[in-house]
């Protein structure tokens, strides 16, 4: 069985096809293992990685190489392949899944910063969703020019896995004096040929917490998925059939009350901390028990996302006001394109007799 627990100043690595199927590496507490590429590439030795990692006391961990440049729906593909794989190759529930956002393969760094960090966010979330601990892994200029990585850590918490070799050569021990310094580091790698073993070395500057030995397992049911108005930044929904507990902290090693929250019930999201979602002052969810929907409507006023008609009555509107003329009426639980926001009035991607038209934001939530 792996190790649970990994202190933090630890070492690690990270392995892919160009390793061996075999995870022994003397000194080595943990071992981030690539998953997938895409939605199409896996990597042959992944599950011979992962089980001989477990079988010599380190723990695993996995990662996914990013095609998905600033496009959120295919970081949600792409997470969702990743997870898909992380379930059969035996990756431990709660373990961590990294977004590796790179140049290379096709994969641009060079959008919009807000672009690349709703992309990134977006497969941090279905990681998380899924009953894994997201991180996000680049070279420390990349993280600094082209991600906005306090929105990132002020969800997630402490999760940039960051990259930068200021020693050439084998290195064994890090050199803090050359510590990429920024909020939010989970892990860093500071080699490329640690001990001379020419894999990368990592060493952890947080405790890094496993909370099961078993495979993930997440609710199919659609209708406990959330969705959120338009200036929420996210919300959680409970998905236990018995409901959840509220804990005191982000390290779930107390209960708020014996009194457990139904099924189906909704919170706002304040915050991601250690794997759990943060609901209010000292308020805590196990990150397991909940699905959460994150918004970029909330965050950028012209982004793309899709809507779903939530109450009766709701018209699209000629003009972002309440007193507009009505266009024409939706059906509940219609879904639309929405391209930007004015106020609390959602832009509607189709135009209608070539006028562009709104819907209010009380009346259609983000469900994507």
């Amino acid at each position: 069985m792996s190790s649970s627990i990994v202190p933090k100043r630890s070492y690690g690595v990270d392995l892919a096809i160009y390793q061996s199927s075999t995870v022994n590496y003397s000194g080595a507490k943990f071992a981030l293992v690539k998953l997938t590429e895409g939605t199409g590439y896996i990597n042959p030795k992944a599950e011979a990685q992962i089980k001989s990692a477990k079988a010599n006391g380190i723990m695993p961990m996995g990662y996914f190489f990013a095609l998905h440049s600033a496009n959120a729906t295919q970081a949600k593909a792409e997470a969702e392949f990743a997870i898909k794989k992380a379930k059969e190759f035996g990756l431990p529930a709660g373990s961590y899944i990294a977004d590796d956002w790179e140049t290379g393969d096709g994969n641009r760094v060079d959008g919009p910063k807000s672009g690349n960090t709703d992309a990134v966010m977006t497969a941090m979330s279905v990681i998380k969703a899924a009953g894994y601990k997201p991180l996000i892994y680049s070279g420390a200029s990349n993280l600094r020019n082209h991600l906005d990585t306090n929105r990132i850590v002020k969800l997630f918490g402490d999760c940039i896995w960051v990259a930068a070799y200021p020693l050439p050569g084998a290195v064994s021990t890090p050199d803090f004096r050359y510590f990429p310094s920024m909020d939010g580091v989970a892990i860093w790698q500071f080699t490329d040929n640690w001990k001379g073993y020419n894999v990368d070395g990592n060493i952890s500057l947080i405790d890094l917490k496993v909370s099961s030995d078993k495979p993930a397992e997440t609710s199919k049911d659609p209708s406990l998925h959330p969705v959120v108005k338009w200036n929420v930044g996210g919300v959680a929904v409970v998905v236990n059939s018995d409901g959840a507990y509220v804990y005191t902290s982000s390290k779930l090693d107390k209960r708020q009350s014996d009194k457990l929250k139904p099924q189906g019930s909704e919170w706002e999201i304040l915050a991601l901390e250690n794997g759990a979602v943060k609901v209010g002052k000292d308020q805590y969810f196990d990150g397991r028990a909940v699905y959460i929907k994150l918004n970029p409507i909330a965050y950028n006023t012209s982004k793309h996302a899709v809507a779903k008609i939530v109450m009766p009555n709701t018209h699209a509107l000629y003009e972002p006001k309440a007193d507009s003329a009505k266009a024409y009426a939706f059906k509940l639980n219609d879904k639309v394109e929405i391209v930007g926001r004015s106020g609390r009035f959602l832009k509607l991607k189709d135009s209608y007799k070539d006028k562009t038209v709104y819907v209010t934001g009380n009346s259609a939530y983000i469900v994507l």
